[in-house]
């Protein structure tokens, strides 16, 4: 009975429950309500597929179908739903009991709204009158490489970034289009505001944007040192409310891009027995049999028949290392704002002894004082330390034939060429030391005492504290018995000793006033004062003779055989500038820069120098005739006119300067030293500025909601007043001054393009490219020509290639009968040129222009996806037109009259042993060493089409998911790998990279593997 009782009670609860269950419900649903409607672009009134439709606090949220309609069931409570969709501007919507919404997005323009560092200020890209780009921290960081100038290859148009080698620290060197002098063409650094030597000496992950002025209108504000370009670099700093302590570990390893192979011992042996003959030996050095039984003698006596590949004897290491560490603390509050970073870095390379490594600091402090005055607080410190072998393993490992041992079978060093030893000069022949310290400050505070008013006065030090040591070791050989040889690499052990000290100060003082008159107006005026001041010291000191070879100071060397120097310079820049600017409805602008520069290179009458420029914009887009245009976004037309200077031209041109120098008088059995002076150089005290004036007109525009951006530029660019040395009498007694007297022309054009979309709402990518052309052209050079294989002078290009015009190779004899010849000792197999002016013979006045060396059509540019948590970017970069000369490491046999030979030319030189057929085909000429001064004079034989297309960066990285590493106080955690260089397609030979120089370290495709964590 019981048992029925408390089974009819578990049944009534039970009824209980589920009537409550169903209640509960029944009531939720009725204090749900479903929201549907569509969202739509407000212009085109396409559906957008992909929007984010969400409840504002909450996690409760859907997306748009392909009509871009959607459906969500809300809380009867909400009020408002936020839609957002990538290139739009977000909006919040008002429920108000409907439950069917239109929506319409409209597009976003903040990309135009971005501000940009111009100089001495920002402005934002829409308004923008002059010729400026700019690059971010993605782009600079995301190239993964230690230097700045490298990742800044392909990345802009307009500037050419170019190399030779990939040793560990090299840098690039830098054009801002084209060339503007004869002389120095980088472009003014500026970091946070303040000039310094060179963008490599920050790290790459300190960099928040680039921005490159080209265009007068933008680099006249720099005056005298703008003429080249000016580069803009701003520094990561904190922001409010930041809180974070990040570590970021990266390991890679470099191989060769490319890397020639040499002959063999036996081919080397045959080839230069062919040499010897072809140049009148009746046999060569090398018996036949000699040659056939080498191999077998090597392998019973390889000391008297060493067989050595100096290749993989000298370049040890198939891979170089590579890492580097960073640590960055940022903290941001109200009042104070840090940011700190420590970095790291570690290269070595493809042979023992060479090592660079660098540390950089900085610290930005923000501190707000009160609600009108702030401060910045800025210290870098960069230390580089570099050493490497007083050896060439890189030229000698191409050099060195195989016939040379590098040891002998007691482990001893063996004699090689008469003592040289390239193994033994690496391992024991001392070395080159670098020790690079610069430490900077920066000291700025901000006044606004009224609205719209903003001063700043800055300070900013800079300290170069360098020393170097290179230690030339004497090496004592042995004979193969181990008996002492004569021979050794040097007479002497030589130590030299290097320091050097440089200050540098940088002053400004800037007032901006910015005023909104009414709706329509806007005025924002600049004025400035700015000094640079700076001295350099150094002092160097050698001494010979070291008794203990391995005590490396130069109080071990004999105190007869000693020297030092010692030198010193100064110099100074003091500026007045200003910048008016004007727009009206943000739809027409105008732009007017001075600056009024005084130098002391140059003599007190003829310091100063003035500088203007002009620029104006016309936002078309907003003109009520454009309204109807839904697909353009934005329409800006610009032009530009102005004048910048260089006064990078030695540090007292105008002065007499007399040139110091030892001579040694041997008197009496004694050798006398005396000190000795002379003027060397006229000097001519009204010389002054080079002076570039520029014109540009530009076109900036956005299509499809701003998805897609496109910029373009031409502009011409004349450079006069050029410093050359012009002639003077002989029987003055002195060199050539340098008066002002050149002219060089340029013309060019830059396009950029940008697309940025979202396929999905977990897939968004982004697409870039840029391509720029320019051609310089000498004006007038008052007669001066600078002549070799490369010719500047009237009427040419920059460096322009200069020789022969060549028609392939003399095959018989009876081509020679009668033909005109650069010598007489010309032989069949030997280069065949162009008698150009038809009076039967090949003179230097056959020599003509040949085409430019300068780079032509260059490119570049990124493809960036991502995916949830996945990251994909690829960069490339190129050249669509150069003339090349093939390195002499690769076409030029037996350097230095005994070297190897490369495998490549080997069934591609004309010989005497050749069929007929054969030596048509030939693409080298006659193995000859008295035919060098012949064959391997510049003509167009050995220039070819050096285009090329290099994959710059190939980079994946996964960032982990929040949800799992949140617990762990972790913000965010990254891993990648990546790729710089791996490949390029050119016309080179495949063992050759578009790229290296002759017999230079190789350019390298690096692998790396890396990871950022940040608490």
């Amino acid at each position: 009975m019981s048992e029925t009782k408390t089974n009819r009670r578990m049944k009534q609860k039970l009824l209980y429950a589920i009537f409550f269950v169903f209640l509960f419900a029944f009531s939720a649903q009725a204090q749900n309500k479903r929201i549907r409607g569509t969202v739509t672009d407000a212009v085109t009134k396409a559906p957008i597929e992909g929007a984010n439709i969400l409840v504002p606090g909450t996690q409760t949220g859907t997306v748009t179908d392909k009509s871009g309609q959607f459906s969500l069931q809300v809380a009867a409570g909400v009020k408002n739903l936020q839609v957002s969709f990538v290139n739009y501007q977000n909006r919040t919507v008002a429920i108000n009991g409907d439950e069917l919404l239109a929506i319409s997005l409209t597009a976003s323009s903040k990309a135009l709204d971005d501000v940009v560092v111009v100089g001495y200020g920002t402005q934002k890209k829409k308004d923008l009158t002059g010729a400026v780009s700019t690059i971010n921290a993605k782009d600079i960081g995301g190239r993964q490489t230690l230097q700045i100038s490298e990742a800044l290859q392909g990345s802009i148009a307009g500037v050419s970034v170019t190399r030779n080698n990939g040793a560990p620290g090299a840098g690039s060197s830098i054009l801002i289009r084209g060339i503007t002098t004869i002389g120095a063409n980088s472009p003014l650094i500026i970091v946070d505001g303040v000039p310094v030597s060179s963008i490599d000496n920050i790290n790459p992950n300190d960099v928040e944007s680039i921005s490159v002025l080209k265009d007068a209108a933008s680099a006249a504000i720099y005056g005298s040192r703008g003429a080249a370009g000016v580069i803009l670099v701003s520094t990561k700093r904190a922001k409010d409310g930041q809180a974070s302590f990040e570590y970021n570990y990266e390991y890679g390893v470099q191989k060769a891009t490319a890397s020639p192979t040499y002959a063999g011992v036996q081919d080397y042996m045959r080839y230069f027995n062919e040499q010897a003959v072809n140049d009148g030996a009746t046999t060569g050095p090398y018996a036949q049999a000699y040659i056939d039984s080498y191999l077998d003698s090597n392998r019973v006596n390889p000391d008297k028949f060493p067989n050595t590949n100096w290749k993989n004897t000298l370049l040890t290491n198939n891979y170089a290392p590579r890492f580097r560490h960073d640590l960055v603390f940022t903290i941001g509050t109200g009042k104070i704002k840090t940011k700190a970073s420590l970095g790291y870095s570690n290269s070595g390379a493809f042979y023992d002894g060479y090592k660079y490594e660098r540390y950089v600091f900085r610290v930005n402090n923000d501190m707000q004082i009160n609600s009108k005055l702030s401060a910045n607080l800025d210290i870098a410190y960069k230390r580089t330390n570099n050493t490497s072998p007083n050896a060439s393993p890189i030229y000698d490992s191409r050099v060195m034939p195989p016939l040379y041992g590098a040891y002998y079978t007691n482990g001893q060093f063996a004699l090689a060429k008469d003592g040289r030893n390239p193994v033994a000069q690496l391992q024991q022949g001392g070395y080159d030391k670098g020790n690079l310290n610069q430490v900077s400050g920066r000291l700025a505070f901000t006044f606004k005492p009224v609205s719209g008013l903003t001063l700043l006065a800055q300070v900013a030090p800079t300290f170069d504290l360098d020393k170097s040591k290179s230690f030339y070791k004497q090496i004592l050989f042995t004979n193969p018995d181990g008996t002492p040889s004569p021979l050794v690499n040097q007479p002497n052990t030589i130590l030299n000793e290097g320091r050097s000290e440089g200050f540098t100060i940088n002053g400004q003082f800037l007032a901006n006033y910015v005023k909104e008159i009414g709706k329509d107006h806007t005025i924002d005026v600049l004025g400035g004062y700015e000094e640079n001041y700076s001295y350099g010291e150094s002092l160097s000191a050698s001494r010979t003779g070291f008794a203990l070879t391995d005590f490396p100071y130069l109080n071990a060397g004999s105190l007869a055989l000693r020297d030092n120097s010692g030198s010193a310079s100064e110099s100074a820049l003091r500026s007045f500038f200003g910048r008016l600017k004007y727009d009206f409805k943000n739809k027409y602008y105008i732009q007017g820069n001075i600056r009024s520069d005084k130098s002391s290179r140059f003599a007190s009458q003829y310091r100063n120098a003035l500088f203007p420029s002009v620029s104006a914009g016309w936002t078309i887009s907003k003109e009520k005739f454009m309204e109807s245009f839904n697909w353009l976004s934005f329409l800006k037309l610009r032009g530009s006119w102005g004048k910048a200077g260089n006064e990078r031209i030695g540090n007292y041109p105008y002065q007499a300067t007399i040139a110091f120098n030892n001579a040694l008088f041997y008197q009496n059995g004694v050798i006398i030293p005396q000190s000795t002076g002379g003027q060397v150089v006229y000097a001519v005290d009204n010389i002054s500025w080079e002076t570039t004036r520029t014109g540009n007109i530009g076109l900036d525009a956005s299509f499809f909601q701003n998805k897609l951006s496109v910029s373009a530029d031409y502009y011409q660019k004349r450079t006069y007043d050029i410093l050359l040395p012009l002639d003077i009498p002989l029987y003055l007694g002195y060199d050539k001054p340098n008066q002002n007297a050149g002219i060089l022309d340029v013309k060019g054009w830059e396009f950029e393009l940008n697309w940025k979309d979202k396929i999905t709402n977990k897939l968004n990518y982004s697409v870039a490219f840029n391509l720029s052309d320019a051609k310089s052209k000498i004006g007038d050079l008052k007669g001066t020509q600078f002549i070799g294989d490369q010719i500047i002078r009237t009427g040419s290009e920059y460096n322009e290639w200069y020789g022969y015009r060549s028609n392939g190779l003399f095959q018989t004899q009876a081509d020679l009968t009668g033909a005109p010849v650069l010598s007489a000792a010309t032989k069949p197999g030997d280069v065949r040129y162009v008698d150009l002016n038809n009076d039967g013979k090949i003179t230097s006045d056959d020599k003509v222009l040949l085409g430019g060396s300068m780079p032509r059509y260059q490119y570049g540019g990124n493809v960036r996806l991502n995916y949830e948590n996945f990251d994909f970017g690829i960069s490339f970069q190129g050249v669509g037109k150069k003339l090349s000369r093939l390195n002499a490491d690769i076409t030029q046999p037996f350097a230095e009259a005994f070297g190897n030979i490369s495998q490549d030319m080997i069934g591609k030189f004309w010989s005497a042993g050749n069929k007929a057929d054969q030596n048509l085909q030939a693409t080298y000429p006659r193995l000859s060493r008295t035919s060098n001064a012949n064959n391997y004079t510049l003509s167009d034989f050995w220039l070819i089409n050096g285009a090329y297309f290099r994959v710059k960066n190939i980079t994946v990285g996964y960032t982990l998911k929040e949800s799992l590493i949140k617990k762990a106080g972790i913000q965010s955690c990254r891993f990648y790998l990546s790729v710089n260089d791996p490949f390029s397609i050119s016309k080179f030979p495949k063992y050759v990279d578009p790229e290296s120089g002759s017999y230079a370290y190789p350019i390298v495709t690096t692998i790396m593997a890396g990871a950022t964590i940040k608490f």
